[in-house]
């Protein structure tokens, strides 16, 4: 590739990265111009439920066309993240740790994704569309560029979540779909699970000095009570009320909407927007990475 090529390719990686610092937070709502919605239709349910459930994406392919500040952004990834879609139109994407590959031009940078975007989704007629209205977090890049080593999730979001009119292809535990923005390959995550596992589809691991184990609960719409005991919980998705007993090391929170009671906890982290927190016992560091959530003691 020839010297001018490489300069006008980095100058609009660094235009997309400049104007990512300088643009506007999750507060403000994504900045992003997409290009006109296609006319194709979207593909009817292949189960009946489809597309609501909680899934995990397993491949992401950037399409051309989508501009943000100004400056084509593609994204790309093998997967990781994970999408709610609930009965009520409701959606959520969150990344903890999640890896992602963004290019601008022929110049790409790997990122880490650690935040959610959500919004809402209805059919109208035969055709779906979704809407992203929150984003909330950041991606932090492997590799600085132009000095600045992070970029706001609502800067970055357009080109990880579908928006506009999309096609969806259901399977039954899988779903694909499709804007003009981005291809999001996903399996259904419920479905996978063996059948002595939670709907919630809860996975427990060892928690690193909590004595106990870490909880992951991917579910959106719930109304449960869950035993902390004594370990660590993380949260993927919106729209729950939960009430979490006995003692908690560690709370995180990746979605929106959710109500959470705990009894006693030692730390609260929240990645998203919406989200109101109570907590009876304890001395909690609290880390609030949104917008609208609210962290009181009941």
């Amino acid at each position: 590739m020839g010297g001018k090529a490489v300069a006008a390719s980095a100058f609009g990686m660094c235009l997309l990265l400049t104007a990512c610092s300088t643009g506007n937070t999750a507060g403000g709502g994504p900045s992003s111009t997409a290009a006109p919605p296609t006319s194709s239709s979207s593909a009817g349910s292949g189960d009946g439920t489809c597309p609501t459930g909680t899934y995990e994406v397993t491949t992401i392919s950037g399409k051309a066309g989508t501009q943000v500040n100004g400056a084509p952004l593609v994204a790309r990834s093998g997967g990781g993240l994970k999408l709610a879609l609930t009965t009520g139109g409701a959606w959520t994407l969150t990344g903890s740790g999640t890896n992602v590959r963004l290019e601008a031009g022929s110049v790409a940078v790997e990122g880490t994704v650690n935040g959610t975007a959500d919004g809402t989704f209805s059919k109208p007629g035969d055709k779906y569309v979704f809407q992203l209205e929150n984003a909330s977090g950041e991606i932090t890049l492997k590799q600085p560029i132009a000095g600045i080593s992070t970029l706001p999730m609502s800067q970055v979001a357009p080109a990880l979540a579908p928006t506009g009119t999309v096609t969806l292809t259901c399977g039954p535990d899988t779903l694909r779909i499709e804007s003009d923005a981005v291809v999001l390959e996903l399996r259904k995550l419920a479905a996978s699970a063996p059948p002595s596992t939670p709907p919630s589809a809860t996975t427990m691991s060892p928690a690193p000095g909590s004595g106990g184990a870490t909880q992951t609960l991917n579910e959106s719409g719930r109304q449960r009570t869950i035993d902390c005991a004594g370990g660590n919980v993380v949260l993927n998705g919106s729209g729950n009320q939960l009430t979490f007993t006995g003692s908690c090391g560690a709370f995180t929170v990746n979605g929106s909407e959710n109500q959470i009671k705990l009894d006693k906890i030692g730390r609260i982290t929240i990645n998203g927007t919406g989200n109101q927190v109570l907590w009876t016992s304890g001395e909690p560091q609290v880390a609030d990475n949104g917008n609208g959530n609210s962290v009181v003691q009941s």
